[in-house]
């Protein structure tokens, strides 16, 4: 089963810890804007807006809530700290 109510939290992650970084990469913005449009007919203009002025340690909470409300990350973060 795959699990493609997935993808946009991830994607929304990626772009979010991208945007916040020291270090944007710009190639990482195209792509996550691309993948919005094409698969979501929308647009990163206010997911940008959200993270504008914060930094990644101020997002990364925010970014694990809608992780942990969505996706199986935590439990995935859990095992890999086990070594599974």
């Amino acid at each position: 089963m795959r699990n493609t109510k997935e993808i946009q939290p991830i994607l929304t992650a990626i772009h979010c810890i991208n945007y916040t970084s020291e270090h944007r990469n710009a190639d990482i913005m195209k792509l996550t804007d691309y993948a919005f449009r094409r698969l979501f007919g929308a647009n990163t203009n206010l997911l940008t807006l959200a993270c504008v002025g914060k930094t990644k340690e101020q997002i990364m909470p925010e970014i694990m809530q809608v992780l942990e409300h969505t996706t199986d990350y935590k439990e995935y973060l859990d095992q890999y700290k086990e070594g599974k």
